[in-house]
């Protein structure tokens, strides 16, 4: 089982314990298959942030060796480029290094140049579906909880990389935010954020439940991946091992319309965020207003 110290080089596609995937301490560039440590200088806008890049081809680049050149944001855009970016907000596996991989290689065609800087969301939090991800993990939704406070990453793509995410994300709807409750660590409100939204959380004994490895302020209880789904294993009697378990959930269809049907009936609380609006458009960063 994977719960503390998840590899960063193994995504849910390959054992769905590693959802939502580890979470890295610092903002960075995903490009070329690999991290590029971002500062987060308080109230410097994203385009005047330093990149640290290394020439070591390893996934979790100058986030774990020594950089030996640096780069503006802004050195990357020309003829307002950045300004046509769009800022969505990832909470689950959508900053798991081994997924972005993963997903990027769908579409080898599309540049995968995408920053990925750390924040917070402040009244929601992120906790568990009552459904299954195709590779048998039980996904993230954002969920209204009074008060609370969590991690979470701003990503800007540019509308194809848009396109590609969105194949990735069936079932779920892409919503808005304008309250100016998503807040960059170096300070710095983009006027319309948006997120992938599902209206629907796992309740298990009677309470939603957050990820272990999402880092917030809650009254939920927080659990591993790999805990709630031992439980799931207990509450519909598998006799099996966790293994047999686990490929069920992955590789027979039959076996995952049960559990799915048994989570709907059982364990679904269904809800109305007030903060997440239905998007009418999608504006780009060029087309909202920014402050600190």
């Amino acid at each position: 089982m994977y719960e503390e110290h998840k590899p960063f080089d193994v995504s849910p596609y390959d054992h769905p314990d590693i959802y939502p995937g580890p979470r890295l301490g610092s903002s960075f560039l995903f490009w070329k298959g690999r991290a590029h440590r971002m500062d987060a200088e308080k109230g410097v806008p994203v385009e005047q942030q330093a990149i640290h890049f290394t020439n070591v081809d390893h996934v979790l680049g100058s986030l774990a060796f020594q950089s030996t050149h640096v780069k503006k944001v802004e050195e990357f855009f020309k003829e307002g480029r950045f300004d046509s970016k769009v800022p969505v907000v990832a909470y689950g596996s959508n900053v798991c290094l081994a997924q972005l991989q993963y997903k990027f290689r769908l579409r080898p065609e599309e540049d995968d140049f995408m920053l990925c800087l750390k924040g917070t969301v402040t009244d929601s939090d992120i906790v568990y579906a009552p459904f299954l991800a195709p590779y048998g993990s039980l996904p993230a939704v954002i969920s209204p909880v009074k008060g609370a406070v969590s991690e979470v990453w701003l990503t800007f793509m540019d509308k194809k990389q848009l396109e590609l995410i969105n194949s990735t994300e069936k079932g779920y709807e892409l919503r808005v935010h304008e309250g100016k409750k998503v807040r960059l660590d170096t300070g710095e409100v983009f006027g319309n954020v948006y997120a992938y939204y599902e209206p629907r959380a796992l309740l298990w004994n009677g309470e939603m439940r957050r990820f272990k490895d999402i880092s917030g302020n809650s009254p939920l209880q927080a659990v591993w991946q790999s805990e709630m789904l031992n439980e799931l294993k207990l509450a519909v009697d598998h006799k099996g091992t966790r293994e047999e378990f686990i490929h069920l959930l992955r590789w027979d269809r039959s076996y995952r319309d049960f559990i799915e049907d048994f989570l709907q009936a059982e364990c679904t609380y269904t809800f109305d965020h007030p903060d997440w609006k239905a998007a009418e458009t999608i504006l780009s960063i060029g087309e909202m207003k920014r402050s600190f």
